[in-house]
């Protein structure tokens, strides 16, 4: 079994491609693999859980510090990327941030350098009294349920993956998170309770138990009956429709 420390045992865990993260039964959260990017969280490049050396073992792997008296209720990875809920519903990203994932609006990446995680780390903006209750993360991008149920998403977004009818990269500049960025249109008074995120696409099930996906739909994967792309031009999340189950 995977030695989380000593008594502590895993309320929930994520996984994209690269490392692992889990949330801790003490609200604490741990993350271990690749690390050169920052995603591991510890202002370090090292991988972790790859062999018993001291600065990459499990059994000295400390808790990511999220800042001075906060932690976590949930967490989502990227590739190269982590994001946690707070327990004040805040959230926050750190890891690789080429494409703006963190949602800070720059391309700085966090958690691999110095001085770039606890209080050094910023909340993403999420709009005017918004909060999150899901987090997801893609390839590089991530994506939010708000407490009012709408859906935003950030980062990389070649595919229409952010679902905003263009192929514009959101959180990479100044001025883009926060009210600027656009609410995920999932049809008229829909809402959403779940969310998911492949490499280049987002699934989201909405408050009638339906499911839309959006993004590259390469392979079917979007579940619509053609290979289209979905969400990259305008016009097209208002007209996309619900999977057949």
């Amino acid at each position: 079994v995977v030695n989380l420390g000593t008594g502590r045992t895993a309320t929930a865990i994520s996984s994209m491609q690269q490392h692992v993260c889990a949330l801790l039964d003490n609200a604490s959260v741990k993350c271990w693999g690749q690390g050169g990017d920052g995603q591991n969280g510890q202002e370090k490049n090292h991988h972790r859980g790859n062999d018993a050396a001291s600065n990459n073992s499990m059994t000295t792997l400390p808790g990511i510090n999220l800042g001075t008296g906060v932690t976590a209720t949930a967490i989502g990875t990227g590739r190269s990327h982590s994001c946690a809920i707070l327990d004040n519903a805040s959230v926050k990203c750190w890891g690789r941030n080429d494409k703006g994932q963190l949602g800070l609006g720059d391309t700085n990446s966090r958690g691999k350098d110095a001085n770039t995680m606890g209080d050094n780390l910023p909340v993403v903006n999420l709009g005017t009294g918004r909060t999150a209750t899901a987090i997801a993360g893609g390839y590089s991008h991530t994506c939010a349920i708000l407490d009012n149920g709408a859906v935003k998403c950030w980062g990389r977004n070649n595919k229409g993956q952010l679902g905003i009818d263009s192929t514009d990269d959101i959180g990479d500049g100044s001025g883009e998170m926060g009210d600027s960025l656009a609410t995920v249109n999932l049809g008229t008074g829909r809402t959403a309770i779940a969310i998911a995120t492949g490499d280049l696409h987002t699934c989201v099930q909405l408050d009638n138990y339906s499911f839309k996906c959006w993004g590259q739909g390469s392979s079917g994967k979007l579940g619509i009956g053609s290979s289209a792309d979905m969400g990259d031009a305008s016009g097209e999340m208002a007209t996309l429709t619900s999977i057949d189950l």
